[in-house]
């Protein structure tokens, strides 16, 4: 049995789009992009989510090492604190 030609998918795709419409296929194209980034970064073993993270918490933790209290302060805010501790040091 033959797979389906280059006409035949682009038809699928056509259809796909028609029944679904293109707000929800641009969102699935778009989510698909991601999954295959994420695939393709734990190959490498980088992922590009996990950067923000681990950046957001190396400033909590450098933070909390010099005494700073960051519960419930988003990043701006403990590096302000930080600058503040220790320009007063």
């Amino acid at each position: 049995m033959n797979s389906p030609g280059l006409i035949e998918l682009f038809v699928i795709v056509f259809l796909f789009w028609i029944l679904l419409g293109p707000k929800k296929v641009m969102e699935g194209a778009r989510l698909l992009g991601k999954a295959y980034r994420e695939f393709r970064g734990y190959g490498t073993g980088i992922v590009s989510e996990n950067l923000e993270i681990d950046e957001k918490e190396k400033i909590r933790a450098s933070a909390e090492r010099l005494g700073i209290d960051t519960a419930g302060m988003d990043t701006a805010e403990i590096k302000t604190a930080m600058l503040n501790q220790l320009s007063n040091e």
